[in-house]
């Protein structure tokens, strides 16, 4: 046997179990035995189908099936009989098409009434599954109970009552008992609203409890109700029987008064007589006149009897014991024709009958003998009342029964037990009550009525001895279900009836209270799911972001995976930005994010940290894996230069990769990024479109690119920016014809720093821009100090970086430095690079022509070194055109660099500018100078930079 088999074995035995001791436990809750009026275990098995599926729900049959058949049976073995069995597998069956129904209900109609949204869903499970559907099991039990069940078992107040109860407790169990299961199996599944569950079920579990102790309550009042009126009924029961007791003597007197008074009876007198106690008193069975005989007048006694009756066949029968005794026989006998039988009977020819003779004639008052088996009904117990009856003549025979008055006979009432207490119970109105009647010197009952199957287990009794003729009888009366389910004022269908509505308006107000908290609990978990998603997503490219990147790092970190991680930077985005617009940059960037991860998915995690910085991180399965993670980044550069359509434009774009291994990594997620982000920066120094593998030593040089940015901050537009100036002469004389400001970094601890070590850093950060402005009024407060101490100032040259020429009140600010000190504009030289041609060509020229306006000098630095257009060239007001140190160094050394250098004295003197060569340090580099027509030169060779103390300017 499978395991999926004794699993399944084991939940329909336990359903089965469950049922069953559900039933067990509400099987007192109702007045009846069979028909309960909270039934739990058919919630139970509609819960158990919905959350489990139908192939468990045999075990609500076999619950039904055993709980119903030993109930029935009154829980004992002895009593299971084949009508039985067919009874309790019929209404099991019903509990199983129930519950199969309710769960295909709720699983293809309706919904879960915890789980799904709506008001209207748990309306619908309230009318479809919680009544519609339970008229399915009530429907097949009450028929099955009224048609198939034995009647000795089973106790009903009428098919249409038996059915509505049935039907009101299983939509109990379905309204509160099913909600309250679901939500106990729903809410370990359910972990962000289990508050929500543990309140419904701490709700429908405190209703469930309420509605039980009201049901018991008032089965309490309606027991203690029905004790009381059991035993008014009674009490009532006892005086009737009383009455009918008195008035049978009463009558008997009546008789025996008569026959004194008229010295005997005719029959027709007799007959006359018993007619109207006959109309008054239904217990009497029959009344006879039994005179006192003598043996030798037996048969005049005998003719003339017959004589009076008419009845040839009137003939004594039975012999009295002993051989003196006289006769005792039935005369007279009313109903005579029901009583034939008894004519001629002697009473003394039975021994009991003696006995209560020899009584009756010693008391002289009525007496009633033991029960007996009568000559009219043979099958019954039966008794005689004797009435003796004395006449004021003395008798002749004085040997036996002799008084002073003589005893004429007896009057004979004759009465069966059934009629009597039949008669009195008649009286009494008294239903569904079992009398027994016991004589004292009797153990056993000589009388039960009804059926003794009804009270094996009464629920009300009361006993009491009663007279009879001078005989004691134990009454005992019991009730029991009958009683209850007849007496007057006990219909505890109402009753039902309002608990069954009341939990179905609770069930609905609980179950519409919990589908609107879920709801808006769901509505919050969605949007703080949305909410969370938007905190961990780019809003424009919908890629994880830098928070959702902490995270999963901390993940692979905690989890101690290996992983690449690729610090992707695009190329010259910003000039998609500032050209075309932050609306096509955009567009690129969603295009772009779509192709990555179309072609990524599942190699890779893409990530945007913002603007256009993304990373990709890959999962490593070992230290081998280093070659595939270089390989993905080629891979992504290569993808990345294909050209895309963004915004209606075809662009292309390159990027370039920084790329760092979690094993390089020192302690945390941080630094593997900011290792990456190291070998970005240098894939981009490099040139871009390539990657870069983070080494160790990047980290080092970038820390120290890092201080020294912080130091640089600190140290503009504070002292530690010195200038030096290095003379420019001209070559046909030697004459000082200029100075260039060269500025220097007195650092507080490192001490002086060269410019090629700040320069390119402050270009980077910006902070080109202050140094720039710095250093021009350094500059100018300079000139202006000696000219003011009657120096004569050549034409000092500054340089200027692309980054403050190309703002657009460079010029102005500029004239306001320079005016402010009273210079002369011609007294600067301003110095460009060719790089501020390719930045913006056209503002470029612009902001030159408008210097050149204002009157200052303008030289372009390092020419030949970049990749000036000729053609730009010509147009440019430039006054001096300076060669780079790099084609001076090798005069005498390499002809091609000499070749360059004659090529822009020869273009200087055709466009009319000025020729200054750089770097002059030998003569043999002056004299070459001097040969091929250079105008001036600057370098060590004539001065070194100097500060300004140090400098020797002509007065």
């Amino acid at each position: 046997m499978t395991q999926r088999t004794l699993h399944l074995s084991g939940g329909i035995l336990l359903l089965a179990l469950a049922y069953f001791l559900a039933g067990v436990t509400v099987s007192h809750s109702g007045l009846q035995s069979q028909i309960l009026p909270l039934w739990i275990p058919s919630g139970i098995a509609l819960a158990v189908g919905i959350n489990f599926g139908y192939r468990l729900l045999p075990g609500a049959w076999l619950g039904s099936f055993f709980f119903n058949l030993l109930h029935l049976a009154d829980w004992e073995l002895t009593n299971i009989s084949p009508a039985l069995v067919a009874t309790s597998a019929i209404i099991a069956s019903g509990v199983l098409v129930q519950a199969w129904l309710g769960s295909w209900l709720v699983h293809n109609k309706i919904g879960n009434p915890l789980t799904t949204r709506g008001e209207g869903r748990v309306i619908r499970f309230i009318l479809y599954v919680g009544f519609a559907v339970s008229l399915i099991g009530a429907s097949l039990a009450a028929i099955t109970l009224h048609l198939i069940s034995p009647p000795q078992y089973t106790v009903s107040t009428g098919l249409l009552n038996d059915w509505l109860r049935r039907w009101l407790g299983d939509a109990f169990g379905v309204l509160l008992v099913t909600p309250m299961l679901l939500a106990m199996l729903t809410s370990r599944r359910e972990p962000t609203t289990s508050a929500l569950y543990r309140r419904v079920i701490t709700l429908f579990a405190g209703t469930l409890l309420a509605v039980l102790l009201a049901n018991q309550a008032y089965m309490m009042q309606i027991n203690s109700q029905l004790e009381r009126n059991f035993q008014r009924d009674v009490d009532v029961f006892h005086a009737n029987l009383n009455l009918l007791h008195q008035q049978n003597l009463a009558d008997l007197g009546k008789l025996e008064s008569q026959f004194v008074q008229n010295l005997g009876m005719s029959p027709d007198e007799f007959q006359e007589v018993t007619a109207e106690i006959f109309a008054d008193n239904a217990s009497i069975r029959a009344y006879s006149w039994d005179p006192i005989i003598q043996p030798e007048q037996r048969q005049d006694f005998e003719s003339t009897t017959r004589q009076l009756l008419n009845y040839p066949d009137y003939a004594i029968y039975g012999e009295s014991p002993k051989p003196d005794d006289p006769l005792i026989p039935v005369q007279y006998v009313e109903p005579f024709s029901k009583n034939t039988a008894a004519l001629g009977f002697n009473l003394l020819s039975v021994e009991d009958r003696r006995r209560w003779v020899i009584q009756a004639q010693k008391t002289g008052r009525p007496v009633a003998t033991e029960i007996l088996n009568l000559t009219q009904a043979p099958d019954e117990p039966g008794l005689l009342i004797l009435q003796p009856v004395y006449l004021n003549q003395k008798t002749e025979n004085a040997e036996l029964l002799s008084t002073e008055k003589r005893l004429a006979g007896f009057m004979v009432g004759v009465f069966t037990v059934s009629r009597m207490i039949e008669t009195a119970v008649e009286l009494s109105n008294l239903q569904g009550v079992q009398v027994s009647i016991t004589e004292a010197s009797a153990d056993q009952p000589f009388y039960i009525s009804g059926d003794h199957q009804d009270i094996t287990t009464p629920l009300h009794q009361q006993g009491f001895t009663f007279n009879f003729a001078q005989q004691e009888w134990r009454f005992h009366a019991a009730a029991g279900l009958a009683y209850q389910n007849l007496s007057p004022g006990v219909n505890t269908l109402q009753f039902q009836s309002l608990l069954v509505l009341i939990s179905a308006l609770i069930s609905g107000v609980i179950l519409g209270m919990h589908n609107r908290e879920t709801t808006l609990a769901h509505r919050v978990k969605e949007q703080t799911r949305n909410l969370t998603f938007q905190a961990e997503h780019d809003p424009l490219t919908g890629l994880p972001n830098r928070l959702k990147l902490e995270q999963d790092l901390d993940q692979y970190f905690r989890g101690h995976s290996r992983i690449s991680l690729m610090f992707i930077g695009l190329d010259r985005f910003k000039l998609i930005n500032d050209s075309l617009g932050h609306l096509t940059g955009d567009s690129l960037l969603i295009e772009l994010s779509a192709r990555w991860m179309q072609e990524f998915q599942g190699q890779a995690e893409l990530y945007r940290m913002g603007g256009d910085e993304f990373i990709l991180v890959q999962t490593l399965a070992s230290d081998q894996d280093t070659h595939s993670s270089l390989a993905l980044a080629q891979h992504l550069l290569d993808v990345t230069a294909q050209p895309l359509h963004a915004a209606g434009m075809h662009l292309q774009i390159t990027a370039s990769l920084g790329v760092a291994f979690s094993k390089e990594l020192g302690e945390d997620a941080n630094s593997l990024v900011r290792n990456a982000d190291t070998a970005l920066h240098q894939a981009k120094l490099k040139g871009k479109n390539r990657y870069q593998v983070y080494q160790s030593s990047q980290t080092t040089q970038t820390r120290k690119n890092f201080e020294l940015e912080q130091d640089l901050r600190l140290a503009i537009n504070t002292p530690q920016v010195v200038l030096h100036y290095q003379p420019q002469h001209r070559l046909s004389d030697m004459q000082l014809c200029g100075l260039e400001v060269l500025v220097r970094w007195e650092h507080p601890l490192h001490g002086r720093i060269p410019p090629d070590q700040f320069i390119p850093l402050a270009e980077e950060t910006q902070l080109i821009v202050p140094l720039g402005w710095q250093i021009i009024d350094l500059a100018c407060r300079q000139i202006a100090q000696w000219q003011n101490e009657g120096f004569q100032v050549p034409c000092v040259a500054i340089n200027i970086s692309p980054q403050q020429l190309l703002q657009s009140d460079f010029i102005d600010q500029l004239n306001t430095i320079v005016d402010a000190y009273d210079l002369s504009r011609k007294q600067l030289e301003l110095e460009i690079t060719e790089t501020l041609l390719h930045q913006d060509p056209d503002f470029a020229f612009t902001q030159l022509k408008s210097l050149r306006l204002a009157g200052y000098r303008l030289a372009l630095d390092d020419f030949g070194t970049g990749y000036s257009s000729f053609n730009r060239l010509k147009y440019m007001p430039l006054d001096r055109l300076k060669i780079d140190r790099s084609f001076v160094r090798d005069i005498g050394k390499n002809p091609k660099d000499e070749a360059i250098i004659l090529a822009i004295i020869s273009l200087g003197k055709s466009l009319d500018i000025e020729v200054l060569a750089e770097g002059l340090e030998t003569p043999q580099q002056q004299s070459f100078l001097v040969a091929n027509g250079c105008n001036s030169v600057q370098g060590y060779l004539h001065g070194r930079p100097q500060p300004s103390h140090d400098l020797a300017l002509p007065a």
